[in-house]
């Protein structure tokens, strides 16, 4: 079967496929011996982030809405029961079987080296795709040794760890029904995010309870996933999370949309009133240290001449996939410093420098005293 046959189970012609890898909107990948398509821009039903390869597609795993108001979010979202699961703070990755090769998709259709090497330690993926070879496992990798995600779950203490929320079928744009899935996930011992079980538009004081113990703790948030297949998905963050976003990314306000601080601190507010019901002074306290202290750090850096710069540790099972990963940063535009590579037991461990150059040069500017119109 060629490429032309896969699209047009879609309803892709081989005229609107050649236009689109034309102008980059698909673009032609390979990893490893490997062949496939990269969507970067919505090609008839194929959304940004899809899969193209000779054995099917994967499609784009979809966005998620976001509700603010926990009570009023789910009476005007939900008729039927509905499940719900920790939102666990990580990146996502969809795991196929592609020309008898593992490999992990990152949401933006690229693979991902680090997560490819790894995801054996978290799933028996030989029994999962013997049994399932048009599976693909949908989840998340969380802990505070990753390349893309600084914050992680609290009880994620080191290294990385694989969290499933979702299974899809190549060719297929729908999840797996719940249920359906969670005996899947069951069967074959995949770990997953935690689940809460099932609730109902009358049970918002029990779930207020799993919200309350969840920001207590430290964790992100809820997701709610229907029975029904006409009612949609939806996810809901705590006050921690919405302060620990503005902590870690405010070293780099300076090259931030000022949306990202925004969106967070109406979240926040909106969180107290309805949980809350009053601001203390604690909470005025810790808002302005998550937002003026790491601005003030990266500002005493830039005036000591010191680059802002992100440190974090990855571990590798084989060291080929060590520069696969090197590779990747540079073509994504990650600028980088290698600072430290050794074998220890079974792990390579390879430190790295994520050189933030932006925020270094906007505020060695200002420091200067350049003016400028704002």
């Amino acid at each position: 079967m060629e490429i032309y046959d896969i699209v047009k189970q879609v309803g892709i012609s081989v005229s609107v496929w050649d236009e689109s890898v034309d102008r980059h909107d698909v673009v032609r990948e390979e990893f490893d011996g490997v062949c496939f398509y990269r969507v970067t821009k919505k090609v008839g039903e194929l959304g940004k982030g899809a899969i193209v390869t000779l054995e099917g597609i994967l499609f784009d795993f979809p966005r998620i809405a976001r509700i603010m108001h926990l009570e009023n979010g789910i009476h005007k979202a939900y008729t039927q029961p509905f499940y719900v699961e920790e939102k666990v703070d990580g990146y996502n990755i969809r795991v196929a079987r592609i020309q008898g090769r593992v490999l992990a998709f990152s949401r933006g259709a690229y693979v991902c080296p680090f997560s490819t090497d790894r995801i054996v330690d978290f799933l028996d993926t030989k029994k999962i795709f013997d049994g399932h070879p048009e599976l693909i496992v949908c989840g998340e990798f969380a802990g505070p040794d990753n390349p893309y995600n600084i914050e992680h779950p609290p009880y994620v203490k080191e290294d990385i760890k694989f969290f499933a929320f979702d299974l899809m079928i190549l060719d297929k744009p729908q999840s797996i029904p719940v249920e359906e899935r969670y005996k899947l996930f069951d069967t074959y011992c995949m770990p997953t995010v935690r689940r809460f079980g099932q609730f109902s538009v009358s049970d918002i004081p029990a779930m207020k309870k799993v919200i309350k113990e969840l920001d207590e703790t430290g964790c992100e948030g809820i997701v709610m996933k229907p029975t029904h297949p006409d009612e949609n998905i939806l996810k809901y963050v705590t006050l921690g999370s919405c302060l620990r976003d503005i902590h870690v990314t405010a070293p780099l306000m300076a090259e931030m949309m000022s949306e990202f601080f925004t969106h967070r601190i109406i979240r926040a507010a909106m969180f107290i009133q309805e949980n809350v019901k009053s601001l203390k002074s604690e909470v005025f306290a810790q808002l302005g240290e998550v937002l003026l202290q790491p601005v003030y750090e990266s500002v005493t850096k830039a005036a000591r001449g010191e680059l802002i710069d992100e440190r974090f540790l990855l571990k590798f099972r084989e060291e080929k996939n060590v520069q696969r990963m090197i590779d990747h940063l540079h073509r994504c535009k990650v600028k980088f410093e290698i600072l430290s590579k050794k074998k220890e037991g079974a792990y390579w461990h390879v430190r790295f420098a994520r050189k933030c150059y932006a925020s270094y040069e906007i505020l060695q500017h200002h420091l200067d005293g350049l003016s400028h119109v704002d």
